[in-house]
C-alpha cells in the first residue's frame, strides 16, 4: 500500500495536484474527490483512484497516526490498525466519500485515528471487531 499511495503521489502530481506527507494538507483531499466526481469518470476509473486515495488517505494514517497496515481476510480489503487494535477501512471510506458524499468526509477519518476524538457534529462510530469484544470481555 505504501508504494501505491507513493504512486498516487507522484501521478497526481503531474495533473497538477501538491498531495504530499504533511498532514496539514489531508483537506485537499476531499476537494480532489469532489472535482473527481464533478467529472463523472467511468466505473474502472473510479475503481483505480478508490485505490489510489485509499492508500494515499491509510498511509497517512500509519505515518502519522503510529498505525500499521493490515489486510481483513474476510473482507478481501487492505485496512489499517491502530496500536489498540482498532481498524479503519481506507478504500471503503474513499468509496462511500465518491458515492455517497461530504457526509463521508476524509479529513475527518483521518482526524479521528491522529486524535482518537470524533470531530464536531460528525456521526463517526468506532466498530471494533469481534475478536476486541471478547478481548475487553475476558480482561473485564
Amino acid at each position: 500500500m505504501r508504494w501505491l499511495a507513493e504512486v498516487f503521489v507522484e501521478e497526481t502530481r503531474k495533473d497538477g495536484y501538491s498531495f504530499d506527507w504533511d498532514p496539514a494538507l489531508i483537506h485537499h483531499l476531499d476537494n480532489y474527490l469532489l472535482e473527481f466526481v464533478a467529472s463523472d469518470p467511468p466505473s474502472d476509473v473510479k475503481h483505480s483512484v478508490i485505490m489510489g486515495v485509499g492508500a494515499y488517505l491509510g498511509e497517512m494514517i500509519v505515518r502519522h497516526a503510529g498505525w500499521s497496515w493490515s489486510y481483513d481476510r474476510k473482507g478481501s480489503e487492505a485496512t489499517v490498525t491502530s496500536p489498540d487494535g482498532l481498524v479503519g477501512y481506507p478504500h471503503s471510506k474513499v468509496a462511500k466519500r465518491i458515492e455517497f458524499g461530504p457526509e463521508h468526509n476524509l479529513e475527518a477519518f483521518f482526524t479521528y485515528a491522529i486524535t482518537g476524538e470524533a470531530p464536531h457534529g460528525s456521526t463517526a462510530r468506532v466498530y471494533k471487531p469481534s475478536w476486541w469484544k471478547r478481548r475487553l470481555r475476558d480482561q473485564g
